[in-house]
């Protein structure tokens, strides 16, 4: 059965038998929409997109109009390019040139958005007219018998090179939220909250496709906020969050709140890059929420690999147990297994992978039916899998390779730092040097720097000390919250 058919088939099953439970609360409005009116939302949608396909361009933060547009391009074959408000007309001009088809439809945040003549547009407020007229007209939803999978196009992050192109099937969409929902365990009860972007893999898969999969609720916040986070997390009262090391890194300056030792909340699950071991361990003493760390590639709709649900085991520092599909450590050379134990380049083989780039690029990464993931790792006896980082960032250091994030695990044991990155730049003599580059709490310790060197000359061999430490405000980020490496190796003392 395809991805479009099961999507259809689960959303009138709910109608039916829970018409009235909430799908979806928009943190923004506090506007709450139920399985009913989710249906005649996307039933009016699809009565005004028509059913030849369109090509649709996405540009809203994320809310009830990114869900419904989401689930109808999907439904109905339709053919979305979700992309952030923030995009530049120069990013916008990058990606039409990247289009095979013509863009039938934009949508945008206001009237004053990126005008395109030659494209059909409306605002948010156009697209809430439709669906409230869906909603008032209880509009039926009618399925077309030729209906196929509806496709996104993403790209990836790019933290590390050009970011690349990739289409991703309802089908594939709908196997990998199968997979999320039966590791997180989740119900009919659960209430699972996002302040994740919309035009990356998370939020709308991870977090929209999956609780309506399984009949719960998904609570999004358009974006994520520090001084309000906990206060949606109160009104709402979650049993589930998503979100990134990022946000682990800054909630940890916050102070418990009260209404935690009532709350809901089963677990708090991280993705999108690793999470550091010590912001896990603190992060659970602080606020006494386990934190589920999984793995995910956009290549394959986000999650490949999940830690389990308490009572069972989540180790800090592994991103858990890989979810329904072929998982290896090759050599990253032979691209032959390697023993249980050894770091290798993690490879991957299942129905809900691409198979190919757009553009015919990166045809390098498809090997013998499955993919190289590019991010370095190994097994534990248990099958735990740990990530040791990415193939690219290995710091070359003469003829030694040395991996960025043992060094900044080290670092982040450090008293006072809250983020580190670890690149390496060039060295006239030894090819390169390790370089990291820190979030501190104190900025104004005496002999910061020199404390941190020798720290770190305690804990790690000579070649792995870093030749220069720098402290910023913040580190520079891509659009889907990854620290963007590729700026910070070209960052000099003069910065």
């Amino acid at each position: 059965m395809t991805g479009s058919k099961i999507l259809f088939e689960t959303l009138q099953k709910w109608a039916e038998t829970k018409g009235n439970k909430i799908s979806i609360i928009d943190t923004d409005t506090d506007r709450k929409i139920t399985y009913h009116e989710l249906l005649y939302a996307i039933a009016q949608l699809q009565e005004f997109l028509g059913y030849d396909s369109q090509t649709i361009i996405l540009a809203t933060y994320g809310g009830t109009i990114n869900s419904v547009f989401w689930l109808t391009s999907m439904i109905f074959g339709h053919h979305l390019l979700p992309i952030s408000p923030n995009t530049t007309e120069f990013e916008y001009k990058e990606l039409l040139s990247k289009c095979k088809d013509k863009p039938t439809l934009l949508i945008t945040p206001t009237d004053t958005w990126i005008t395109e003549p030659h494209t059909k547009q409306l605002s948010v407020s156009d697209i809430e007219t439709i669906i409230a007229k869906g909603i008032k007209n209880k509009t039926a939803f009618k399925p077309n018998d030729k209906q196929s999978d509806g496709t996104v196009y993403l790209e990836t992050s790019g933290s590390t090179g050009k970011p690349k192109g990739m289409i991703l099937t309802a089908t594939q969409i709908v196997i990998t939220a199968e997979n999320i929902g039966r590791r997180h365990e989740l119900t009919r009860n659960d209430r699972g909250l996002t302040p994740l972007p919309f035009y990356h893999v998370n939020a709308p898969i991870v977090s929209m496709v999956t609780s309506i999969l399984t009949g719960g609720t998904v609570i999004i916040a358009p974006k994520f906020s520090a001084s309000h986070f906990w206060e949606w997390v109160e009104k709402y009262d979650p049993t589930w969050i998503s979100i990134v090391p990022t946000i682990v890194a800054i909630l940890l300056k916050f102070d418990k709140p009260a209404f935690l030792e009532k709350s809901s909340i089963r677990f708090v699950r991280t993705a999108s890059s690793p999470l550091p071991r010590t912001n896990m361990i603190k992060f659970e003493n602080k606020f006494s929420l386990p934190v589920i760390e999984t793995y995910g590639i956009s290549e394959a709709a986000s999650t490949i690999a999940s830690n389990p649900m308490p009572p069972q085991k989540h180790k800090p520092g592994s991103v858990g147990l890989p979810l329904d599909l072929t998982m290896e450590i090759v050599d990253a050379k032979t691209k032959k297994k390697v023993r249980q134990g050894d770091i290798g380049e993690v490879w991957v083989k299942g129905e809900q992978l691409i198979d190919h780039y757009e553009e015919g690029r990166g045809t390098d990464s498809f090997e013998n039916g499955g993919f190289l993931t590019g991010d370095l790792g190994y097994f534990d006896e248990e099958g735990y899998l740990f990530l040791t980082g990415r193939k690219k960032e290995i710091i070359i250091r003469g003829g030694e390779n040395i991996i960025p994030r043992e060094i900044e695990e080290i670092l982040l044991t450090y008293a006072g730092i809250v983020e580190a990155a670890v690149v390496g730049q060039p060295d006239n003599i030894l090819g390169e040097k390790v370089v990291a580059f820190l979030v501190v709490e104190k900025l104004n310790e005496k002999d910061l720097v020199e404390k941190i060197k020798n720290f770190a000359s305690n804990k790690l061999s000579p070649q792995k000390i870093p030749a220069e430490i720098y402290i910023l405000d913040e580190l520079p980020r891509g659009k889907t919250n990854k620290i963007d490496k590729n700026v910070l190796k070209k960052l000099t003392p003069e910065f």
